[in-house]
């Protein structure tokens, strides 16, 4: 199993961001092409630009959706395909941090760990070992790749999760569809969260309209697990400020 990971918005105090999301899209490995082959198809019926990369930044805003209706028309069918296409989704949303992290930690950051406990309870289930492929060069992740390999060697929840393979790869969104998938389902969630639009109030705004219609979809996407020793896994986990800190290696 391939799992994508991507962020919108960064938990950090210099960041406009007040409530910044992870996600994780995962994808049965033989399924991978389906998916890839499905959106470039879309890319090029609908926009005519096979090679877009989708980023939810250029995509999913109120200038795009007033100017581009081409581009809306491509959103549209995006999310209505997701709807149809293999993949599983986990997010964490986290509160806009009022303290930088400190540069020289060397734990695994919780709202990693938290992807993994859900990643690894899915592996488990399907009897598969689960990739982890983030967007960019480790080197622009604060030392990710030896924080991840720590927490999986060098702590107790880490070792546990034999389902997860020990190295996690990094590349170029513009190459992964499955990053992209990612990317836009992270800027869905971040509006959503920001706008509060989980609220029963529906929207005037056609935007937000838009933006709580895709996340419905994405809730369609995702699963809540059971932890092994009885702790609820949500697929979409709002984590309490106060577990900003970290733990795990």
């Amino acid at each position: 199993m391939l799992v994508y990971l991507d962020e919108s918005g960064h938990p950090h105090p210099n960041d406009s961001s007040n409530r910044p999301v992870i996600v994780a899209v995962c994808i049965e490995e033989r399924e991978t092409r389906r998916v890839a082959g499905r959106l470039h198809g879309l890319k090029r019926d609908v926009l005519g630009q096979e090679r877009m990369e989708m980023k939810g930044v250029r995509l999913l805003n109120r200038s795009t959706f007033r100017r581009r209706p081409d581009v809306v028309a491509f959103v549209e069918e995006f999310f209505s395909a997701l709807l149809n296409l293999p993949i599983t989704v986990f997010a964490v949303i986290m509160d806009h941090p009022v303290t930088a992290p400190d540069p020289n930690d060397t734990l695994l950051p919780d709202r990693f760990r938290f992807l993994v406990q859900r990643i690894q309870l899915l592996a488990e289930s399907k009897e598969e070992m689960a990739t982890l492929l983030f967007d960019g060069p480790a080197g622009q992740l604060g030392g990710l790749s030896y924080k991840f390999g720590g927490f999986l060697y060098r702590s107790e929840e880490g070792r546990s999760y034999v389902n997860i393979t020990d190295t996690p790869f990094f590349g170029d969104s513009k190459a992964s569809t499955g990053v992209q998938i990612a990317d836009m389902i992270a800027s869905v969630i971040r509006q959503y969260e920001e706008a509060e639009l989980y609220r029963h109030v529906l929207p005037r705004d056609t935007f937000l309209l838009a933006i709580r219609r895709y996340h419905r979809i994405i809730e369609q996407k995702t699963i809540d697990q059971m932890s092994h020793d009885g702790y609820h896994r949500p697929g979409l986990y709002r984590m309490p400020a106060e577990q900003g800190t970290m733990f795990g290696a």
